[in-house]
């Protein structure tokens, strides 16, 4: 199943074990929650740090491909809401 989320700015979870699997827990704003898996807790910490690191910040628009118990197959950032250094500053300064 593939859907397409608007606002997909995730809190993420710390890398737990389940069975012979690292999982880590997406959940947005509005409490939906998805579970990504990976083999090793390195691929779980690099997916944390690296790919999911701009969506945690600034969010953005995704197309997530799901299978059953909302487990991420894949993720396609379709729009990142990264703001400019000048929506930055005037948000900073209450500008």
């Amino acid at each position: 199943m593939e859907i397409i989320v608007e606002n997909f700015k995730p809190k993420v979870t710390r890398p737990f074990k389940r069975k012979n699997e690292y999982w880590i827990k997406l959940i947005l704003p509005d409490g939906e929650e998805y579970i990504m898996k990976f083999k090793t807790p390195l691929e779980a910490e690099d997916a944390i740090y690296g790919m999911l690191d701009d969506l945690q910040v600034y969010g953005g628009k995704v197309k997530l491909k799901l299978r059953e118990g909302n487990v991420i197959e894949d993720i396609e950032v379709l729009e990142l809401y990264k703001p400019s250094a000048k929506e930055l500053v005037e948000e900073y300064f209450g500008g």
